[in-house]
């Protein structure tokens, strides 16, 4: 007799659900890299895989975005005081999401809006700030020529990101 699986008991495999959030004012030179960056990616990413969202000046995101998302990727201008350029990696897990001051440029920071959706238990399976240390913030479109440099660096962080998601959740 041999066994096979019902179809009730068979693990299907799918593409994880990857989204790439850029936070950013196009108006503001510097504080618009999160909005370059998804401009820069749109047409290079396998957009059956990956939402790329631009969320412009308004980091309260839960409205943007779909439930179930294995990944979010938020990318945003983050004044720490280091010399401009300067690239953070973390995810909220190395910040105190109850004490943690907004890092954000905007009113309403990242970590905000995070602990919303843990409210509406609608948080990713994981989560990485990529935040940029931004030269300029004055009225402007362009990036300053050092954050601008940085650019495709920040590029190839994210789509390592995308691609270590891929890998990992199709591979379970």
């Amino acid at each position: 007799m041999e066994y096979t699986k019902s179809a009730e008991t068979q693990t299907l495999k799918r593409s994880p659900r990857i989204t790439v959030l850029g936070i950013g004012n196009l108006l503001l030179k510097d504080e618009g890299i999160g909005v370059h960056l998804i401009q820069k990616l749109a047409g290079t990413v396998d957009d059956t895989k990956v939402d790329l969202i631009d969320a412009g000046t308004s980091p309260e995101f839960l409205s943007l975005l779909e439930g179930n998302i294995d990944k979010l990727i938020v990318v945003d201008a983050v004044k720490a005081g280091n010399a401009p350029g300067t690239i953070y990696r973390f995810s909220p897990d190395n910040l105190e999401l109850d004490s943690t001051p907004h890092f954000s440029l905007h009113e309403i920071g990242v970590l905000d809006s995070l602990k919303t959706m843990a409210l509406f238990d609608r948080l990713p399976k994981s989560t990485v700030i990529i935040g940029i240390e931004p030269k300029t913030i004055d009225f402007g479109l362009d990036l300053s020529p050092e954050i601008g440099e940085r650019l495709p660096q920040i590029i190839g962080l994210v789509i390592k990101e995308i691609e270590e998601t891929t890998v990992t959740e199709v591979d379970k």
